[in-house]
């Protein structure tokens, strides 16, 4: 990501026990205002998974974190949804580490929360700036839920 760019909280950030709902708050928010960048929201698999077991649609999610006063409000707004499932959000948090292991290091790095060593800041440096580009084609090929 830029280096001045906003930047959702991390993936191991939790809201009543869910991972990753942090995240996509910030990213709905950082959506909002246009400041999304490459950062997709309802087109990776992470933000699918969540959105599926939650039951709702990506836009639906970014309306209610739009109306939301706080991250306590667009939960309790995902819990009033019929298509909320809680034992199956949790099943899902729990499982979060090992479904999306290989992940976690690249998302780490790409956020500045690990040093990259030669190898990997020269992956970095070569990604980086086709990385905006990527997520647009990303964004067009697969419509989010």
């Amino acid at each position: 990501m830029a280096t001045n760019a906003p930047v959702p909280r991390r993936w191991n950030v939790e809201l009543d026990g869910i991972r990753w709902l942090p995240r996509m708050i910030d990213k709905a928010r950082m959506r909002s205002r246009g400041q999304l960048g490459s950062y997709l929201l309802g087109h990776s698999p992470v933000d699918h998974g969540l959105l599926t077991r939650a039951g709702v649609s990506t836009e639906r999610f970014a309306e209610m974190v739009g109306a939301a006063v706080d991250d306590d409000a667009v939960l309790a707004a995902l819990r009033s949804n019929d298509g909320w499932d809680e034992a199956r959000v949790r099943r899902w948090s729990e499982r979060f580490m090992t479904t999306y292991r290989r992940y976690i290091p690249l998302w780490d790095l790409d956020e500045g929360y690990l040093r990259p060593n030669p190898l990997q800041a020269f992956g970095l440096a070569v990604f980086r700036p086709i990385e905006g580009a990527t997520m647009a084609l990303v964004r067009r090929a697969r419509r989010a839920p």
